[in-house]
């Protein structure tokens, strides 16, 4: 059923008994190479091996799953990928140098010993999932021989370059190369740079002058209905000036994904041209729950202040901030509503998952980071799996620091509660404040990771000194509670 072929000085009956054991498959084939250049032996052994599934594995690899064999049979036998790792990447660089950098990465490994500390997640586990990368990691890779595009080119001498070569080479002629998460592997040992390490980059990359090559990662997103009983009202609150057509594009996503009723979206247009104030009313004309508010000031914490307090529903119960240049990928608001009415008392900020137009994800919650220096610690700030490919869950996840305001959900009464939006904050970071006051207020913030938007806005927001120094003394004067949502990065 599966060939496993292996490179060694001496065979090694320990290493087979172990492939074959922790497989969990009877009827195996076990290869035995002595030949260093790895391209040469693995043609070898796709010409005489006895099946057609075949697996390429490292002779300082431990597996550390059971009956993982079946597994990698099924994922051959149900998709039409060729070629399958445990890690990959969805880039190749000019530079060839594919592992450098991790926000391209897809799987996990560990390294030297299996511990927590050594493992090297590059994604979240999506078990069951097959996740489309251009090359995989030579550690251990499974080919369906039947579906390979070419063979291994023998130019790239000994251990390096000729697994990547293989895997863009398949990629140029269509073949489907992708990551798995069924399989534990340790790899003991890194492999060197020397000499023939830096010969095969230089070929590499004579082959390939037409790099980076590079595809899209997917967004994983479920967009089944959801019924909610009983549904809260929510008003949506929208901030825009002269984006007409980003403002249309969000309103179309949420008209078109959003099945929650009892809905009211005010759009507070903070001094638009005459022409765009009135292009984006004859767009919401046939819409009765949207309506247009004018509002002359920039600054957005009075801006949602007197908004609130002034055109927001009595019976409303959810206020949702939302900016004009987020696209709506399912249903949000019905999504965010489930997880607050599971336990409304308990709940704090709601927020979402957004990609960038890229697909790269560019928000999975806030965070709050220490970085050790000379003088001492200090702080910084960020999204969590800002620019990765596959950093994120697809599910609700607890008990987080927050949610960026650019879609962010909070009962009403609970934003009366901590003050709303400090109007100290000059230009942004006042949702950082926001989450932590809930956290201090006994909440827990959520992401709701199911929940899927675009932002099509500017990457990461700038930010003032100013409003920098602000949250920093914020943090300092209430560290005992924020201290543990802070990460701890430590020099190197």
């Amino acid at each position: 059923m599966i060939t496993f072929v292996y490179i060694a000085e001496n065979k090694d009956l320990g290493f087979e008994d172990h492939l074959k054991d922790s497989s969990g498959l009877d009827d195996v084939e076990i290869l035995h190479f002595r030949e260093r250049n790895y391209a040469k032996a693995y043609n070898e052994a796709l010409k005489i091996a006895r099946y057609d599934h075949i697996i390429f594995v490292r002779d300082d690899v431990e597996i550390h799953s059971r009956n993982w064999g079946g597994k990698i049979l099924s994922h051959f036998e149900k998709t039409n990928f060729g070629i399958l790792g445990v890690v990959g990447s969805i880039i190749v660089p000019m530079s060839g140098l594919v592992w450098e950098k991790e926000e391209p990465l897809v799987g996990r490994i560990w390294y030297e010993n299996y511990d927590t500390y050594n493992e090297n997640k590059f994604s979240e586990v999506f078990t069951g999932k097959v996740i489309p990368v251009i090359t995989i990691d030579d550690a251990f890779f499974a080919v369906d021989r039947k579906k390979l595009k070419t063979t291994f080119d023998e130019q790239f001498s000994e251990d390096s370059f000729y697994d990547i070569d293989f895997c863009l080479s398949n990629f140029e002629k269509k073949g489907k190369i992708g990551v798995i998460f069924d399989i534990k592997v340790l790899k003991k040992e890194f492999n060197d740079k020397d000499d023939s390490w830096r010969d095969n980059r230089n070929a590499f990359v004579k082959k390939h002058q037409q790099l980076p090559n590079r595809i899209k990662p997917e967004i994983l997103v479920n967009k089944s209905g959801l019924k909610i009983e009983n549904p809260p009202k929510v008003t949506m609150l929208i901030a825009n000036k002269n984006k007409p057509v980003e403002l249309a594009s969000c309103l179309e996503s949420i008209y078109e994904k959003t099945q929650y009723l009892n809905l009211e979206i005010i759009i507070i247009d903070l001094g638009s041209k005459d022409e765009d104030l009135q292009a984006v009313e004859n767009f919401i004309v046939n819409h009765g729950n949207t309506k247009i508010i004018q509002l002359k000031s920039d600054h957005l914490p009075d801006v949602y202040d007197e908004a609130i307090n002034t055109a927001v529903s009595p019976d409303t119960e959810l206020l949702f901030f939302c900016d004009s240049e987020v696209i709506f990928i399912n249903d949000v608001v019905s999504r965010l509503v489930k997880v607050y009415t599971e336990n409304p008392q308990e709940c704090g900020t709601l927020g979402v998952r957004m990609h960038m137009r890229n697909n790269m994800l560019r928000h999975f919650g806030l965070q709050l980071f220490s970085r050790e220096t000379e003088d001492g610690h200090e702080l910084g700030l960020g999204y969590q799996g800002f620019q990765s490919a596959y950093k994120y869950k697809n599910k609700v996840v607890k008990n987080i620091l927050g949610s960026s305001k650019d879609c962010l959900m909070i009962s009403k009464s609970l934003f009366h509660e901590i003050g709303g939006f400090n109007k100290d904050y000059l230009h942004n970071l006042d949702d950082f404040e926001l989450n932590l006051m809930t956290i201090l207020h006994g909440k827990k913030n959520i992401l709701v990771g199911n929940a899927v938007c675009y932002y099509l806005g500017r990457e990461m927001p700038k930010f003032l000194p100013d409003d920098f120094m602000t949250l920093v003394n914020f943090v300092n004067n209430h560290s005992e509670v924020i201290t543990p949502y802070v990460n701890l990065v430590y020099a190197a």
